[in-house]
């Protein structure tokens, strides 16, 4: 029981209550850009992951001070602190210093192998290392174990930059975090690879939950949004979870259908999948601001109208232009016209003057005889 609270208070309580008072900072400095509808809101709730892991770190501490028992969901997510301070760090930076030059996992890959490493670039491969890092420090043990190693790494790195992948709409990622983690849930206690259980189980459902009730209602009001810091920080917590949870077999499965998906979004949308569901449309849509939702569609109509009258001012410009260049056709033809019977006039009056005057010569001539 002393477990539960102790998620509860270091792993959603405060990070909630720091997030919720930071958002006027993240508003007023952060980075901004530009959302799917045109709205600018702020970057920066991805920074949460930090402010949990800080107070996963002190909280654990205090405990161990205060010699108190570590709770089992404690030991059981230690490991994970490099992969998720990793994840977040490289994922901000790509947030504040990235560009949108460059993407996809191919259009990195182009880069480095033109010697130019991206800020995604980066992120993935650093995100990478550090995953196989902690896979080798919880499961080598030799030549036997280095396939479990490979399929703990991929899940790791491939989870966290899937997540990455539905960031595109305000709560979309969280959405799909949320059953991603209640799933795993249900795999750690379905499979027991994981020896947790009972409140550590409840603890551990709290603790995960905890980043996303502290920016949940920031994203879905479209004032921030959690950036690659949070997605890709969501997705290496997930990828923690199916990678420990699961047997050698079941996992190999989903590494594969992770590299399925991986590989499947450089040439499919997602949104547009979505988009023309009408069930996931519903889903995804859920949650969302209704006033932010009439007002950005009222705005968005505004331009629509704008860029119609625009169009047909194009249109009437082009129509008058058309209409002026008839105009300067025909008045070249009537001009042509004019000159082809003005040189015809003045052919037959030469050709009349040169007749009379053979006849005058002729008639002089005769006279003369």
């Amino acid at each position: 029981m002393s477990g539960v609270l102790a998620a509860i208070v270091f792993c959603v309580a405060i990070p909630f209550v720091i997030m919720a008072m930071l958002a006027p900072s993240l508003k007023a400095s952060a980075p901004k850009t530009r959302n799917f509808r045109g709205v600018l809101v702020y970057n920066g709730l991805g920074i949460v992951w930090f402010v949990w892991l800080i107070s996963f770190w002190v909280g654990a501490h205090l405990l161990a001070t205060l010699h108190i028992d570590q709770p089992a969901w404690i030991r059981y997510l230690v490991p994970l602190f490099p992969v998720l301070a990793g994840s977040c760090a490289f994922g901000l930076f790509d947030d504040w210093a990235g560009s949108n030059l460059t993407r996809g996992f191919g259009g990195h890959l182009k880069a480095l192998m033109r010697g130019r490493l991206t800020t995604g670039g980066l992120k993935f491969l650093g995100i990478g290392f550090l995953s196989l890092f902690l896979a080798i420090s919880l499961y080598y043990t030799g030549a036997a174990s280095i396939p479990r190693v490979l399929l703990v790494t991929c899940a790791i790195a491939l989870t966290a930059n899937l997540m990455n992948l539905f960031d595109l709409r305000p709560g979309r990622a969280q959405k799909i975090y949320l059953l991603g983690l209640a799933l795993a849930l249900c795999l750690i206690a379905a499979f027991g690879v994981v020896q947790l259980k009972g409140f550590d189980l409840v603890a551990l459902a709290l603790v995960g939950l905890g980043p996303l009730l502290a920016v949940w209602r920031f994203d879905l009001g479209e004032q921030g949004m959690i950036g690659d810091a949070g997605a890709n920080s969501m997705g290496a917590f997930l990828g923690f979870l199916y990678a420990t949870a699961l047997p050698e077999w079941a996992l190999a499965f989903v590494v594969l259908v992770l590299v399925a998906v991986n590989l499947l979004s450089e040439r499919v949308s997602f949104s547009k999948i979505i988009e023309g569901n009408r069930v996931l449309a519903r889903l995804d849509a859920w949650g969302r601001k209704k006033d932010a939702l009439h007002a950005l569609d009222a705005e968005a109509a505004v331009f629509a109208a704008e860029d119609s009258r625009a169009e047909r001012g194009n249109d009437n410009r082009t129509a008058g232009n058309s209409n002026e260049a008839a105009g300067n056709d025909d008045k070249e033809t009537a001009e042509d016209g004019k000159k082809v019977a003005e040189d015809d006039n003045n052919s037959s009056k030469g050709d009349s003057e040169t007749n009379g005057n053979t006849r005058g010569d002729g008639v002089e001539t005769e006279v003369g005889e």
